[in-house]
């Protein structure tokens, strides 16, 4: 006979195994996935890429326009012009923001005074039943 109980039961997997074992099962799809489109060597086509190309170079030309117009296509310029209008904005006495955050202090002490909410009406006391006599 021997000294140690025999247990029917086993140890259950902890929950980090079981974790693992569903992320290694998603990587090992993926990488099937990766592999089988890898093979089968087709890249889907996108049906509005001509129309996306065509915008593309439509928005571009009207940048490039904008910035013909504004004198900035030289880029000598381009760096007079950026470096007159940062000494501008230094030039420029700071303002307070008048930008409030919800639930922030400020706009607490902004919000007007709660009004205390009326109390509830007090429920009808039933009439005394006539009596017989």
């Amino acid at each position: 006979m021997s000294s140690t109980p025999e247990t029917s039961t086993s140890t259950p997997a902890g929950k980090g195994a079981t974790f693992t074992f569903v992320l290694g099962a998603f990587a090992a799809f993926a990488v099937l996935l990766s592999l089988f489109q890898a093979w089968k060597g087709e890249t889907p086509s996108d049906p509005r890429a001509a129309d996306r190309l065509a915008f593309t170079a439509e928005i571009q030309k009207a940048q490039n326009e904008l910035i013909g117009k504004m004198g900035i296509s030289d880029k000598a310029k381009a760096a007079a012009l950026f470096a007159k209008t940062a000494e501008a904005l230094k030039a420029k006495a700071p303002a307070a923001s008048k930008t409030v955050v919800p639930g922030s202090p400020t706009q607490l002490k902004m919000a007007p005074p709660a009004t205390p909410a009326a109390a509830p009406a007090a429920p009808a006391t039933p009439a005394a039943a006539p009596t017989a006599k």
